[in-house]
This record gives structure tokens, C-alpha cells and sequence, in this order.
């Protein structure tokens, strides 16, 4: 096994990935930056899928598998074969966790199941990820981000009358269940320090994104009704949503309780708006929401979104003025929390991609949080940030290494090779 980074949670786990496309892919990225040794298994002859698609090459990858798969070994092996699938039988008994994507009971064909995994190995972590969840009438169903969105309800409360409904900009439900699905993982792995016996888990793009409805819940089954397309207001609080400035827009949080909406009209210069009946109370403002936004935005459009910015927040009322990814992802906050890693792809063209959301402090005695360069590399991250262990891989690179790790002698890899079970 590759040396893990020293301090790191998961140093010396290893992970089996067998997974594609989003969801799964970024569960593993995540494992990789707290520490485990992440196998990417390959099928043959083309590899992960995404390295033939997306819009911009990195050096000789895709840009879009770049972003999912660094801090990754490879391994291509020919999957649809006996002997190709007895590979990743042997190396998932010396593995810790093993994780698919696969439709829901489609690996069980190749001898890859849960069932007979655990029965190779007990103590190993099996985690699925799907589309619309393990069991039920759907279970069979493929489904992108895109389709889930429709049939979670989260596009239907989307966009606007006037556009009608349309999906989030990002991925969310792809990344969201692929963080739950590493959530699952490594709560299975501290049970097994209790009795030295693996878990199946599971996660699904479906389940993550009816969880994001929790807030709303209650009111939803109670009624029985949905919200609708709530546009970039908020079905329970008003003024809440984007606002016209002079120059752009700006993202306003004036009513998560009484004394921000005071405060607001105070910044506004508007106090009589707080002796106005039809905005005398939460309740009042959602039913006069038409009225209060040309209210509000008749001021705002007088300065820039920025002024608007500096003057909210020095009276602790949330605002921002709506940034695009690229100027997001090089702000100044950006900067301070080192969100952007620098890695290298095999043949050495320098790319960046975007660490996970999460610190862990090392040690007690070393101060939390992260410090320094934002460019800095996955091998020179300060104290709790979590970089990356290497770039994307080439497909198959690493196959006679992780080959020669499993035990197999030089002259097994040549054979194996010369029949095309495996590449690299």
C-alpha cells in the first residue's frame, strides 16, 4: 500500500472505487483527501467515461474527469471477464471499503455484491450510491443530477412563473449524496472497531435531495401542497431573495427575525416601513411581498451592489451581491480558506481543482483552520486543510504497482496483460 499521509483520519484504509460519473467519484476524491488510499478500478478498453467528455482538456485529461478523480490511483482492468472480475475479488480482500455506482443489484452478476464481498471479506465497508435508492419501484432506474432534480420535487420549486421550472446551476445532488454516501463509509468504519465487521451502506440522489425539503416538511405534509416555483424568494420569510441594484444584484436576508427587519430599514433609510400595516409583520410582508420588493429595490437601485454590501453588513444583515464562479472561487475568502489545490496530470500540465468543504485539526496542540497560500499543493496544505495526495491518473497507471501489492509476481501481471485482462 502507498505510504498514507502522516495525520490524516483515514491513513492506511484503502478504498476500492468502482465507481463513474459524479455522485460516487467525489465520495471517493473525499475519502482520498482524509486519507485513504482510493483504487480507481477501471473497465477496459476506454476507462471512466468521463475522460472522453467535457468541455476543456488539462494536459492530456479531460477537465471534468481531472476534477473528480485526483488523489486517485488507476488500475484498468477488463471487468466483462472471469478473470478481470477475480482481480477485484483479490484486491477486495485486502481493501477496507469497497464503492459502486452501478445500478442497483447489477454487480451482483459479476460477483461483486455485497454478499459475496462480505463473505471474502467481513471486515470491508461495501457502499452503493444510486439514483433513486436500493429498494422500491425506481430502484432499477438510472438517474443524472438533472433527472433527480425533476423527480424530487427540487426542480418543481426552481425558477420562476415566468421562465417555469429549471434546475440548481451545480450539481448538488451528485456532490450531496456522494458527502452522504462518505458519511456512511466512515460511521461504518468506527462501528467495526467495536466488533472488526464491515457494513453495506448506502446512499441515492433521490434521498439527499428529499432531505433538503427537511425545513420545509412539515408544512409540506401537513397541507399536503407545494410551495411552487419559489423563484429566489423564500416560501416562509420576506424581504428574502436577489435584489435589483444600479450595477447588478444583490442577495438580501432582511427577515430572519424581527430586529433584521428593523435594522434593514433603518439602512435604508425607510423607518416609516415599520409602522406600515402591510408590513408590520412577517406574516404581513410574504402577503405583500410584490409590493415591499419594488419598495426595497426602488432604494437599492439609487447605489451600487457593493455599497449596499459594506452597509448591511455593518448592521449583521446577511447580504451578497450574486458573484459568478470564477470571481467566487478566487475571492479573497477563498483565498484565506485555501478552497483551490494545485495537482499535476500525469504528463505534468499543472491544473487546480476545489478541495472538500472540511478541516481536521492533525493534532490537539496544532491550531485549527487553514493558513497560507491558496495555490498551496495537496503535499503542502497547512493544519487541518485537506489537499489531495496526487493528480488524476492516466488509465491504467498504476496497475503493476497495485497488481505487485496484491501479491501477483511480474511474470502474472505479463501474462495478464498479454491476454488484455488488464492494462497499464
Amino acid at each position: 500500500m502507498v505510504k498514507p499521509p502522516a495525520g490524516k483520519p483515514l491513513a492506511g484504509i484503502r478504498v476500492l472505487d468502482l465507481t463513474r460519473f459524479v455522485s460516487g467519484a467525489y465520495c471517493t476524491m473525499v475519502l482520498d483527501a482524509l486519507g485513504a488510499d482510493v483504487i480507481k478500478v477501471e473497465g477496459l478498453p476506454g476507462g471512466d467515461p468521463y475522460r472522453a467528455q467535457g468541455a476543456v482538456q488539462v494536459g492530456t485529461l479531460s477537465g471534468l474527469f481531472a476534477s473528480l478523480n485526483t488523489g486517485k490511483r488507476s488500475i484498468a482492468v477488463d471487468l466483462t471477464a472471469p478473470d478481470g472480475a477475480g482481480l477485484v475479488r483479490t484486491l477486495a480482500q485486502a481493501s477496507d471499503v469497497f464503492v459502486e455506482n452501478a445500478r442497483p443489484g447489477s454487480l451482483e452478476r459479476a460477483g461483486l455484491g455485497p454478499g459475496r464481498l462480505h463473505a471474502l471479506n467481513p471486515r470491508l465497508v461495501y457502499a452503493s450510491i444510486s439514483g433513486f435508492g436500493q429498494t422500491g419501484p425506481d430502484a432499477a432506474r438510472g438517474g443524472f443530477d438533472l433527472i433527480l432534480q425533476a423527480a424530487s420535487g427540487m426542480m418543481a420549486v426552481t425558477g420562476n412563473e415566468a421562465g417555469g421550472p429549471v434546475k440548481v446551476g451545480a450539481p448538488v445532488l451528485d456532490i450531496g449524496s456522494g458527502m452522504s454516501a462518505a458519511t456512511a463509509i466512515i460511521a461504518a468504519l468506527f462501528a467495526r472497531t467495536a466488533d472488526g465487521l464491515g457494513r453495506t451502506v448506502s446512499s441515492s440522489l433521490l434521498e439527499f435531495a428529499l432531505s433538503c425539503f427537511t425545513s420545509y416538511a412539515a408544512d409540506i405534509l401537513e397541507t399536503g401542497t407545494s410551495p411552487g416555483l419559489l423563484g429566489n424568494d423564500s416560501p416562509q420569510f420576506a424581504p428574502y431573495g436577489v435584489f435589483r441594484c444600479r450595477d447588478g444584484s444583490l442577495a438580501l436576508a432582511g427577515a430572519g427575525s424581527e430586529p433584521l427587519w428593523l435594522k434593514l430599514c433603518d439602512v435604508l433609510g425607510r423607518p416609516d416601513w415599520a409602522a406600515d400595516p402591510r408590513f408590520a409583520t412577517n406574516a404581513d410582508r410574504l402577503r405583500h411581498r410584490a409590493a415591499l420588493t419594488a419598495e426595497i429595490e426602488r432604494v437599492l437601485t439609487r447605489e451600487s451592489a457593493g455599497h449596499w454590501q459594506q452597509a448591511l453588513d455593518g448592521a449583521g444583515i446577511p447580504a451578497s451581491p450574486v458573484l459568478p464562479p470564477a470571481a467566487a472561487l478566487t475571492s479573497a475568502q477563498a483565498e484565506a480558506l485555501q478552497i483551490r489545490q494545485a495537482a499535476s496530470t500525469p504528463d505534468g500540465y499543472g491544473y487546480q481543482t476545489v478541495r472538500p468543504p472540511l478541516s481536521v485539526t492533525p493534532r490537539p496542540d496544532e491550531p485549527a483552520g487553514p493558513a497560507g497560500p491558496a495555490s498551496a499543493s495537496p503535499s503542502n496544505t497547512s493544519a487541518g486543510t485537506l489537499g489531495y495526495s496526487r493528480g488524476a491518473p492516466a488509465l491504467g497507471q498504476h496497475t503493476a504497482e497495485i497488481l505487485r501489492e496484491a501479491g501477483l509476481d511480474p511474470a502474472d501481471i505479463t501474462d495478464l496483460a498479454a491476454r488484455g485482462i488488464v492494462a497499464g
